[in-house]
């Protein structure tokens, strides 16, 4: 103490550092005496696991704090020169590196310790390489390993936040979407655990560890030297990666990658392996037998085909579907306005179990029953992951093959057909509208290769439109939708693709009155997401309302992107079992959002209609008497064999629900040339068969 002392009355740069290291250790016990009780917690088995862990990381806290300040009053003035490193020091960063992974699961993996052990092992052995790399950048022990903890401490925080907002896990692709999630993370509630204030302060422990360590360097002086260093470790990490990329993870270490369940594999693998092994499957790869000569077989094969169905006697004609027989029905009545809605969230839990709400949240929705066509269209997500069902009604694509995967963020490298190019070539103006940042999912980019004419963004809505937890409401949308057709020309065609907000997760918003309530279940979350259906609900009235009193023709199509993220237990609870127990079937009635197809002139109506949003535009053109692409044909004719597909499995036309790999072979080799042709059209652009993606060009 009293070097200490001595120390102090020597000026004020070591009485600053003196502070900082009282202000450090404070923050570390404040924490630890504020969060008592929840790390203590509330039962006897608790308290008795883990009040010896509290009192045991106080010790720890007051014995580095002590350590801290007898090492500061120690050292010199003068800057003491790095030390080189030696082998003895692999040990604590080995044993730093078995710290790290001990955080990052015990933070977010509940299944941590039933984790195999040479999975544990594995873990650690990679995290020990970041370890090593990093002193070859930093060429500092002490730096490397102060920024690796700070950082996996984050990290551990980003992959628990993800997964419980969204229900899905973070991966790589995740990091192009950062700004979107800065826009929506406002309606989220940020719990803290026992396990994040535990591992801040062991965090905090083992970086102060590391700055009271000496310097320790592999090049002590010389620019060259430390050059050449640099030069050596960006070998051996492209060394590593050559590795990581080719090695078979699963013939090597057993590690098979889930990559429509990422979570799993983390929770059974170890988040870093586990991260690793999905994101190293991130690249589209070419599906099994393509080649421009097999797109070509597939495409040939299909017109064949068409042409003997239009050649066949009636009497066959009769006993088959005919892929545009909905438009037939319905007449010849042209659209002038299509507007297609996907609304944010958008689900019917009823297709699940019964609510039991205090009220019904689509009142307006089950009143209608003329010129309507209503069902569920699977999606290849729940929970988040919008632009991946945009992607699939705009294009006609799959994302059965994109897990963990967005195109528009990986793959839009240039123009790609969809609906909007092949009613803009019949004369449709064609606008996108999102009550959101324009660069959300990089759309900006992806509506240029669209082909969009216009892209009506946030910054564009009146700066009063009605909200509801800081999002633009569906009624202020639509009222925009209602201002861009009364000031369009009377008679221009229009079609306008809108994205919602509203129903955005999460549902925690304290300032939103909930006036639904979820009777069987009680949940805060849950009665808001009713409430919002209701508001949905509502604003779906005026939209309907209003074009019934329109002259021109007009076609309204809406559907949801996905089902909300509410919390697990609601889930169990609505379908009577977890997910995990569910057969196909039910666990498919996650994915199907509700869609209706809804006309203001006479259109012959159905109900419990099943589809795909993959198919679903093109469901839609064959009802307008449009002109419909080779694609959209071929799609209308998949769709009679294979009704509804996603990444889990399909519906066959006989009602059954089929995983993927108990599919029969006729089915599988359907995918796959389906495959074939997707691929081809977003990805092979030196061979794609541009005439099959467009309406045939008259000269």
């Amino acid at each position: 103490m009293v070097r200490l002392y001595e120390k102090l009355k020597t000026g004020g740069k070591a009485r600053a550092a003196c502070a900082g290291w009282i202000l450090y250790w404070g923050i570390a016990l404040g924490l630890l005496l504020f969060e008592r009780e929840l790390i203590v917690g509330t039962t006897e088995k608790d308290r008795k696991l883990y009040l010896p862990v509290f009192a045991g990381m106080i010790v720890l806290c007051f014995a580095a704090w002590g350590v801290s300040l007898a090492r500061f009053a120690r050292a010199s003035e003068k800057r003491k020169k790095p030390v080189l490193l030696n082998a003895k020091l692999l040990l604590p960063v080995l044993l730093n590196a078995g710290y790290l992974f001990f955080e990052i699961e015990y933070i977010g993996n509940t299944e941590f310790f039933e984790m195999k052990w040479y999975y544990m092992l594995l873990n650690v052995g990679v995290i020990f390489l970041f370890c090593l790399f990093l002193t070859g950048i930093f060429n500092s022990l002490k730096r490397a390993m102060i920024f690796l903890n700070i950082f996996y401490y984050v990290m551990s925080l980003v992959f628990y936040y993800v997964y419980h907002f969204r229900g899905e896990a973070f991966q790589l692709i995740d990091l192009y979407s950062i700004g979107t999630a800065a826009e929506v993370v406002g309606g989220y509630t940020f719990d803290i655990t026992r396990q994040m204030v535990l591992m801040l302060v062991a965090t905090m422990i083992v970086v102060n560890l590391w700055k009271q360590s000496r310097n320790y360097v592999l090049i002590r002086r010389g620019v060259l030297p430390r050059i050449l260093l640099r030069g050596v470790t960006a070998l051996a990490i492209g060394g590593f990666y050559l590795l990581y990329m080719y090695l078979n993870w699963n013939a090597q270490f057993g590690v098979i990658s889930d990559l429509w369940n990422p979570a799993k594999t983390y929770r059974q693998y170890g988040t870093t392996v586990g991260f690793m092994a999905v994101a190293k499957y991130m690249r589209l790869t070419p599906p099994e037998g393509y080649s421009a000569a097999e797109v070509e077989r597939i495409i040939g094969d299909f017109e064949s085909g068409q042409e003997e169905e239009a050649s066949s006697d009636a009497g066959e004609e009769d006993q088959k579907e005919d892929a545009g027989a909905e438009a037939k029905a319905s007449g010849t009545v042209t659209p002038v306005n299509i507007i297609a809605i996907m609304n944010e969230s958008w689900f019917d839990y009823r297709t699940i179990g019964d609510p039991q709400t205090s009220e019904d949240y689509m009142p307006f929705l089950d009143s209608l029953t003329d010129n309507i066509i209503k069902g569920h269209t699977l999606t290849c997500t729940k929970g988040g992951g919008t632009a991946k069902t945009e992607y699939e009604f705009l294009t006609g694509n799959s994302c059965k093959r994109f897990p963990g995967m967005v195109p528009y963020v990986s793959y839009f490298t240039h123009s790609q057909y969809s609906i909007v190019t092949t009613l803009s070539d019949q004369g449709y103006r064609t606008v996108a509208m999102h009550p959101n940042k324009a660069t959300n999912w990089k759309r900006t980019t992806a509506y240029r290769f669209l082909d969009f004419d216009e892209f009506i963004a946030i910054d564009q809505f009146p700066s009063d439109a009605e909200r509801y937890r800081n999002m633009i409401s569906d009624q202020a949308n639509y009222e925009e939708i209602v201002r861009v057709y009364e000031e369009k020309e009377k008679g221009e065609p229009l079609f306008l693709f809108d994205i919602t907000m509203q129903n955005h997760s999460g549902y925690t918003n304290k300032y939103f009155q909930a006036d639904v309530n979820c009777e069987g279940y009680d949940s805060d979350e849950a009665d808001q997401y009713f409430s919002l259906l209701k508001l949905s609900d509502q604003a779906i009235e005026y939209l309907i309302t209003y074009f019934e009193q329109v002259d021109e023709p007009t076609m309204i199509v809406m559907f949801g992107d996905h089902s909300p993220k509410l919390p697990d237990e609601f889930e169990t609870w609505i379908a009577g079992n977890s997910y995990d127990s569910l057969s196909i079937r039910d666990q498919e009635k996650f994915y199907g959002t509700p869609f209706f197809i809804w006309t203001n002139y006479k259109m012959e109506s159905q109900e419990n209609v099943w589809t795909s949003t993959n198919y679903l535009s093109s469901y839609m053109l064959s009802l307008t008497g449009l002109e419909l692409t080779p694609y959209n044909e071929y799609l209308l004719n998949l769709r009679e064999k294979i009704p509804a597909l996603n990444h889990l499995g399909y519906l066959d036309p006989y009602g059954i629900w089929h995983r993927w790999e108990n599919g029969d072979s006729e089915t599988l080799e359907l995918e796959r040339e389906y495959e074939c042709l997707q691929y081809n059209e977003l990805m092979d652009s030196q061979n794609r068969v541009d005439e099959f993606f467009q309406i045939k060009q008259t000269e």
